[in-house]
């Protein structure tokens, strides 16, 4: 009964033993000053319940400070990946800058602008061969500039999971 009240406070099956176990040792120590003046069961579930509070009252400063340290990791780590997603874009858009004109024309009605192959290509006055082929040419670029990128990416995913 001790156990299961001090249990429904803290949630934790090894701190709960710890804190019943606790509670029957200063009944022990105090057994020749104690007077019970209710039910046994009554004293004993008091007795626990101020023993789990007392326990979250020495842990809380503790916790605030945990997750206070949290916090400042998270907004950091926040930080860092704006920078990162930043860098980034500017590497995309560098790349994506530094492909021949119909090329870079060609991507970015496609994958920007979300046009097909066909809307391209009577836009561009081209026909959809061509708009396939500037598009393979685009990406075939692409994929080599950020193939570094590509294995660091990997890892990363790796890694996280």
């Amino acid at each position: 009964m001790v156990y299961q009240k001090i249990f429904q406070i803290v949630r934790q099956k090894e701190l709960s033993e710890d804190l019943a176990q606790e509670v029957f040792l200063k009944i022990w120590r105090k057994k020749s000053d104690l007077q019970i003046n209710q039910s046994l069961e009554g004293y004993l579930a008091t007795m626990a319940y101020h023993e789990a509070l007392a326990h979250l009252r020495k842990k809380t400063p503790e916790l605030y400070q945990i997750e206070s340290e949290l916090q400042e990791n998270v907004l950091s780590t926040n930080a860092h990946l704006e920078i990162e997603a930043q860098d980034l874009q500017d590497r995309i858009e560098r790349a994506i800058n530094e492909l021949p004109p119909r090329c870079r024309s060609v991507f970015v009605l496609s994958r920007y602008e979300g046009k097909s192959y066909k809307e391209i290509a009577e836009l561009m006055e081209i026909s959809i061969k061509t708009v396939e082929n500037q598009m393979i040419k685009a990406l075939s670029s692409l994929r080599i500039t950020f193939k570094d990128l590509l294995a660091i990416m990997i890892l990363l995913i790796i890694i996280l999971l």
